[in-house]
């Protein structure tokens, strides 16, 4: 009988012996730090210098503020054209005639084509690039003109549907021959 008992505890043991025995226990929750606080980026839209010229506004024109970076924008009575000005310190005429060309669903010009279509003129003792770029079968067109005030350019565009732009060259053409700069003298 002794050896039966002998027997049956070592079955016993073998028996629990490879078992995964559940186990109960408490933890303290895991706390996790607050995430670091960053100071917030501070984005500060482009402001425009503000405006500093003058010009004769044709009849039918009113000057609105301008807004982001537009340091002024002009509404053309009986028009849906965008005529505005922005200043940038890039000045490179070719790759913005080709971006306004992609605009309006031209393609590219060489920069020898740009140079036979851009205009030169005076403005103020400043050159001025004017260029009229007008897609015919798609409609649309622009009006544009650099003024290189070197570090700086300032790029009136007009921008809408060629009748109405072709309507309104003229006048476009003589507000940026009346602009009267302030402070920039070569």
């Amino acid at each position: 009988m002794k050896n039966a008992l002998l027997l049956f505890f070592a079955l016993a043991f073998l028996s629990g012996c490879g078992r995964e025995q559940t186990q109960t226990y408490q933890a303290p929750k895991e706390t996790t730090a607050p995430p670091l606080m960053q100071a917030p980026i501070q984005q500060t839209p482009a402001k425009p210098a503000g405006k500093k010229f003058d010009a004769k506004l044709p009849d039918g024109w009113t000057e609105k503020p301008g807004s982001g970076m537009r340091m002024v924008s002009y509404a053309i009575e009986g028009t849906s054209i965008d005529f505005y000005l922005i200043s940038l310190s890039m000045g490179d005429v070719p790759s913005n005639v080709n971006r306004w060309r992609g605009q309006v669903g031209l393609p590219p010009a060489s920069p020898e084509a740009i140079d036979e279509e851009v205009e030169t003129f005076p403005v103020g003792g400043h050159d001025v690039k004017y260029i009229e770029i007008y897609n015919e079968e798609g409609g649309k067109g622009i009006i544009a003109a650099i003024v290189d005030l070197a570090p700086q350019y300032w790029y009136f565009t007009a921008k809408g549907s060629v009748t109405e732009l072709k309507a309104n060259a003229a006048d476009i053409r003589t507000f940026l021959n009346s602009i009267k700069l302030e402070n920039h003298s070569r």
